[in-house]
């Protein structure tokens, strides 16, 4: 069976924490493209692990990186899409739980820094999944974008692309009822 092919989108103003990030992705080199797109005009080069794509991209109007994510998002055509804010480690566990996947939209739980459970990703609605707790494939996303404006994009943009997926075939979506993800690890 082929292995799952993931972009990683980080939308980056703390790039001192890129290389900690960049130690976390356990996910072989073939089967992965990470990139950052920096809300910055300029970056210290040193900050910049050599395993990411790197990028500078502002919008006054953008919300929390959400200009960001759709930048990167018009950079991908093919693979499965995952956003890992500049804040957050890739879970341990994240690779070996769906690399064999094939679904269109793969959603699993999430803790909170303190291992208490934040959100169960079970239920793709508003408020109740984070842009950390699913992954999702380009061919599904098609032309949808993150609302740049609304802080809780993540929710509209998730249910957005579930519903969609839904409508043509609910065999295409996985829920992993399982911890992989941690909310904001680096702060």
């Amino acid at each position: 069976m082929k292995q799952l092919f993931l972009n990683i989108i980080t939308p980056c103003s703390r790039p001192e924490n890129l290389h900690t990030i960049a130690a976390s992705i356990n996910i072989p080199k073939e089967n992965y493209r990470w990139i950052v797109v920096a809300d910055l005009d300029e970056i210290d080069q040193s900050y910049v692990p050599e395993n990411c794509e790197i990028y500078l991209y502002r919008n006054s109007k953008s919300t929390v990186g959400h200009a960001q994510r759709n930048f990167a998002l018009d950079l991908i055509t093919i693979g499965h899409v995952y956003m890992n804010d500049d804040d957050t480690i890739i879970h341990a566990d994240l690779w070996k739980n769906i690399c064999n996947l094939d679904s269109d939209f793969i959603s699993f739980m999430q803790n909170n820094p303190d291992s208490t459970l934040r959100l169960a990703g079970d239920r793709i609605q508003i408020g109740y999944i984070d842009s950390h707790n699913f992954i999702v494939s380009r061919h599904a996303i098609g032309d949808l974008k993150w609302n740049i404006e609304k802080y809780d994009a993540d929710g509209y943009f998730a249910n957005d692309v579930y519903l969609k997926i839904r409508s043509y075939d609910p065999t295409r979506i996985t829920y992993i009822p399982k911890v992989l993800s941690i909310y904001n690890s680096l702060r």
